[in-house]
Formats: C-alpha cells, sequence, structure tokens
C-alpha cells in the first residue's frame, strides 16, 4: 500500500475550522425509533427525517461527558451524536442500534467509556474494540471523548475507516489492531509534521477522508 497522506494534504490543505465544521446528515427519528429501551434514555433528537451535526456539535455533547463526571445519561446523549456522525443515513445505523440492543455489549461499552480517562490513543482505542465496537466507530468514541485538537498537538486519537486507512499506507480491512492503530496514527504525525506542524492532527485525518471521497 502507498502512503497517500502527503498527497493529501497538499490537494485538501485543510485548516482547524474545515475540521470542526464538517457535517454529517442522518434521520434523527430513525434512530429514536431504534434506540435500544434497556438504555432507558433517548438521545435528545428532534422527531425529524432529516438533519445534520457538526464535528464541533460532537465534541460539545463529549464535552458534557467529561464535565458530568462520566454520568451515564451524556454517555448515552454522546453516543447517540457521535454514532449519528459516524453512520450518518447508511444502514450502519442498524448495525450499531443492534449493536447496542445487546446488553451484554452495550454494558461493556459503557464501562469501557468510564475507563479512558489517563489512556493514550492506542490503549483507548484498544479497551473500546475489546468490547467488539467495529474500530471505525471505536476510533470515533475515542476520538471525540478526548477532546478537541489544538494545533500542532499530535498525542490523541483520530477517527479510522478503511479509505482513511488505505490514504495512509494501511489495509483496508476494517478491523485493525491497537498496533495497527498506532502505525496508523505515526503515520498522521509524519505527514503532518512534514507538511505544517502547527495543524492538528486530526486534519490531516480530514484531508485523507476528503482526498478519498470518504463519507
Amino acid at each position: 500500500m502507498t502512503n497517500q497522506l502527503a498527497e493529501a494534504l497538499k490537494s485538501v490543505n485543510p485548516t482547524r475550522g474545515d475540521v470542526m465544521e464538517h457535517s454529517v446528515t442522518f434521520s434523527p427519528i430513525r434512530w429514536k425509533t431504534g434506540w435500544p429501551h434497556h438504555l432507558r434514555r433517548v438521545p435528545p433528537f428532534r422527531d425529524d427525517a432529516r438533519a445534520s451535526i457538526t464535528r464541533a456539535e460532537v465534541f460539545d455533547f463529549a464535552a458534557d461527558v467529561r464535565d458530568s463526571g462520566w454520568a451515564r445519561e451524556q454517555i448515552i446523549d454522546f453516543l447517540g451524536a457521535v454514532f449519528a456522525y459516524r453512520a450518518g443515513q447508511t444502514n450502519q445505523v442498524m448495525d450499531l442500534q443492534q449493536f447496542l440492543r445487546n446488553k451484554n455489549n452495550a454494558s461493556q461499552l459503557l464501562g469501557a467509556i468510564r475507563q479512558l480517562e489517563g489512556k493514550d490513543a492506542v490503549e483507548a482505542y484498544s479497551s473500546l474494540t475489546a468490547t467488539g465496537l467495529a474500530p471505525k466507530f471505536a476510533s470515533a468514541v475515542a476520538y471525540f471523548l478526548a477532546g478537541e485538537q489544538e494545533d500542532g498537538e499530535g498525542s490523541k486519537p483520530a477517527i479510522i475507516c478503511n479509505k482513511r486507512a488505505e490514504v495512509a499506507g494501511l489495509e483496508p480491512s476494517g478491523e485493525w489492531t491497537a498496533e495497527e492503530y498506532g502505525e496508523y496514527l505515526a503515520a498522521l504525525r509524519e505527514a503532518r509534521d512534514a507538511f505544517d506542524s502547527s495543524l492538528p492532527l486530526d486534519a490531516v485525518e480530514y484531508a485523507a477522508r476528503e482526498f478519498a471521497g470518504s463519507a
């Protein structure tokens, strides 16, 4: 596989604003009608057939989790937001709902999230994928809960998916080990530092997404 991150950065020339303002369209009512009853709380979506959510808004939900002391209610609201952002209007919505309807899966995920504080990016990814959550979603959960990335920062998690991984020179398997995820983050940092070391790391991930035409 060829690392195309340098080409992606040159082509997209991302800014922090580009990253934070990126939005995804989703169906709130689809999420609300399929949300597991056993969680005893439904994310605060309006009963709309179509809406959009930005990265900045998902970061706000993540901040509420941290500010609440990792309270269950705020975690559930956050999961609704991050899954809506990553699944969009695809059939992955149903896969995630099925995952959460399994009480053991949901319990393990909530427990893993409460244990994220203090973990580094690879450790956070590893603990979340260990619950059975698909890597692309686990990486997003870790990414948002780590908080907004500052200019020049390179130690926090980043979202991964098949197309992002392929641009970074990894196999687009959809199932990356913690070691492979670490290699992905290292590739992002190396490309960022060569292009513009003042960029936050997620600007490189965003450029890879745009370059690949990823959803």
